[in-house]
């Protein structure tokens, strides 16, 4: 089993990502949960998008194909998600129908 991380596309410029991977790395905060199992990383990558953020072209059931094909089983959704997204709870809808555990999280 791998997990991924999905981050807010509307923080693309200003988030590094390092919050996120500190707390795997130390497996702190929502990835406590591997402290005795720890899972592979498979996939840092950001959401659909807003309004404001749409990228022509984008093909996110490709995106969710590759993370099947590299065995991710659970997605986190992001903190700057969870504090920038009017529409949270659609992306969590996307990832559940399309089978992945959803963890409300990272650091």
């Amino acid at each position: 089993m791998s997990i991924a991380i999905m981050a807010c596309r509307k923080l693309i410029g200003k988030c590094a990502g390092s919050g996120c991977f500190k707390a795997y790395n130390n497996s702190d905060k929502y990835f406590s949960i591997y402290k005795n199992n720890k899972q592979e990383l498979a996939s840092f990558f950001y959401c659909i998008g807003c309004k404001d953020t749409l990228i022509e072209g984008e093909n996110w059931s490709h995106k969710l194909s590759q993370l099947k094909k590299n065995n991710v089983k659970v997605v986190h959704i992001s903190d700057c998600i969870k504090r920038e997204c009017k529409t949270y709870k659609k992306h969590e809808e996307i990832l559940k129908k399309e089978g992945f555990d959803v963890v409300h999280g990272t650091h």
